[in-house]
């Protein structure tokens, strides 16, 4: 996959700007306020269809009705374009070559991207949420059906606990545990068989890339764990009394997790922020090795990293097509042997017009 240009109206701050890009390395440089992330945020909203940082009309120019995007791309040999139109009415528009599309499905089966922001040290910090909508971002990406599958757990989650809050038809309860069972079972399966997969090559990446001596390790914990469809209904139905009590479904997918260990312990509870930060992006440039030709969208990845590390890094990256962002001065990068200007592509950001 490459991405050829760009065109934004009214995104963010914004008005009208055009973008080409080349095959390799983008730079994007510029002082803070200039609008390098919001470059970023634009391509991610073109192959994902949403905001990685707000609410969809919120990316609106300040003093506009409407945004507007369009992207050029290739995947194989095939060139798409893509359009992405959103006003203040919540009137949303995605089209592929001028064809709407109906489920965001379409984009995500169609893009294979890589993307790092600063907040990505979360999927270490935070919430069990947070990760599952990582890894099941990442699977979607793999296996596009799956987003249907999500979807039908959801609502059959949903109606699952509705009557656990009025228990008073088994029968229907356990259609839904068959539902859940069957579709969870499936969800457990590819998260598991993801997880798997990125464990083995992130640690590639924390040790190669980052030189880190320590082991990294991601570790996929069910609530439910079974070696089938059946046993999992079996376990299920283990809860349904605690689950009557309390309401809703104990346990499921939808309460799993998966851990990030270094040296075999939790990195939240004992690494310091410095390897917190290289566990993460090890664990986002894993995914890259998942896929044929990615895109990667890396925002400020370069900050906290000496010089040896960055070197590395961007000889990693430099295997595909990226788009990253810096505030570092663009003298010192190329003093230090980082990047080899002759062959990026670097964009330089005063203010964004």
């Amino acid at each position: 996959m490459k991405i050829k240009r760009i065109y934004i109206e009214n995104f963010r701050s914004y008005k009208q700007r055009f973008f080409e890009f080349k095959d390799k390395i983008n730079l994007i440089v510029g002082n803070n306020a200039s609008g390098k992330t919001s470059l970023l945020e634009a391509l991610y909203f073109c192959m994902c269809g949403k905001s990685f940082k707000s609410r969809d009309v919120d990316a609106i120019n300040f003093d506009s009705y409407y945004f507007k995007l369009e992207m050029s791309a290739e995947v194989g040999d095939i060139e798409y374009s893509i359009l992405c139109y959103v006003d203040r009415a919540l009137d949303k528009r995605i089209m592929i070559n001028d064809k709407k599309i109906k489920r965001l499905s379409e984009l995500i089966s169609l893009f294979k991207f890589v993307f790092y922001e600063p907040d990505t040290t979360e999927l270490v910090k935070h919430q069990p949420s947070t990760r599952r909508r990582f890894l099941d971002m990442e699977v979607a990406k793999l296996y596009p059906y799956m987003t249907k599958v999500y979807s039908e757990y959801q609502r059959a989650l949903l109606s699952r606990n509705a009557f656990l809050k009025s228990y008073d038809k088994k029968d229907i309860i356990d259609v839904y545990d068959m539902q859940i069972s069957q579709l969870g079972f499936l969800i457990f399966q590819k998260r598991q068989e993801v997880i798997d997969k990125l464990s083995i090559e992130a640690q590639k990446i924390f040790s190669l890339v980052f030189e880190n001596k320590s082991l990294l390790e991601l570790r996929y914990m069910p609530s439910i764990n079974a070696s089938s469809e059946e046993e999992y209904y079996k376990e299920l139905k283990k809860c349904l009394l605690k689950d009557l009590n309390l309401g809703y479904t104990t346990k499921g997918v939808h309460r799993d997790d998966f851990g990030i260990l270094i040296d075999g312990k939790p990195a939240i509870d004992f690494a310091s922020e410095g390897q917190i930060k290289l566990a993460a992006v090890s664990v986002v440039l894993a995914t890259s090795l998942l896929y044929t030709e990615p895109v990667l969208i890396l925002d400020d990845v370069f900050s906290e990293l000496d010089k040896f590390k960055r070197k590395n890094l961007v000889k990693f990256i430099s295997q595909y097509q990226s788009f990253v962002t810096s505030a570092e001065d663009v003298k010192t990068l190329q003093s230090e042997g980082i990047l080899d200007f002759d062959s990026a592509n670097v964009v330089f950001l005063e203010r964004s017009i």
